[in-house]
């Protein structure tokens, strides 16, 4: 069983981020390997056994009051867990609320004029496309170790299948397990996702 948890499901889902755990856990079903999506509320213990994968949403600054402090205090068991291959992605706010409390993650994000549009961006290889709205000085897209933090919406693994199969295969790894995961049904839902991820690439070039 692939465990995959989202922290403040309440608080922060503000551009559908929850999206990503959706898409992860039908693609591991199509491969035949059963997925459970857990969650993390204030107050609550970290779960014994660290997850295969934590998502960290964005959220609006009044959540974020409601919110910080937990996140504070939780911290140091993800930063433990990351160093047990769990795989860790902060969407927007979320990638900047770990600064300064992620090692690694500069200690301050400063604030720029405001990029509203669809970006494309590359690391490791992979290129990727989503709609980055934000005043944050951080890049759309980083890839660190177990770390991935984005600026991007969409949700992100929707439109890019192959960072999607790339965090699918490490999780895969670290429990020892070989799949196969191409079938029909995901076959032609890849055609949809490449056609929505062409559209948005060519709206990020215009």
């Amino acid at each position: 069983m692939i465990r995959l948890m989202e922290l403040y499901p309440e608080h922060l889902n503000l551009n559908g981020d929850r999206g990503n755990l959706q898409v992860l856990q039908k693609r591991l079903e199509w491969a035949g390997v059963d997925a459970e999506i857990l969650t993390h509320r204030v107050g609550q213990p970290l779960a014994t056994t660290p997850p295969d994968f934590v998502i960290l949403g964005h959220g609006s600054p009044a959540a974020w009051r409601q919110i910080y402090a937990d996140l504070v205090r939780i911290t140091p068991v993800l930063q433990q867990w990351m160093s047990l291959d769990t795989q860790l992605l902060a969407v927007s706010s979320g990638f900047a609320a770990l600064h300064g409390l992620l090692d690694g993650l500069p200690a301050e994000v400063s604030r720029i004029e405001r990029v509203s549009k669809f970006e494309i961006a590359e690391q490791v290889g992979i290129e990727v496309v989503g709609y980055r709205n934000s005043d944050l000085s951080l890049p759309s897209l980083l890839l660190v170790g177990n770390f991935i933090g984005t600026l991007l919406h969409g949700p992100l693994f929707a439109k890019n299948e192959e960072l999607a199969d790339l965090v699918i295969s490490r999780m895969l790894e670290r429990r020892n397990l070989i799949v196969q995961i191409e079938n029909t049904r995901r076959l032609t839902t890849s055609e949809f996702a490449s056609k929505a991820s062409a559209l948005a690439k060519e709206l990020a070039r215009e």
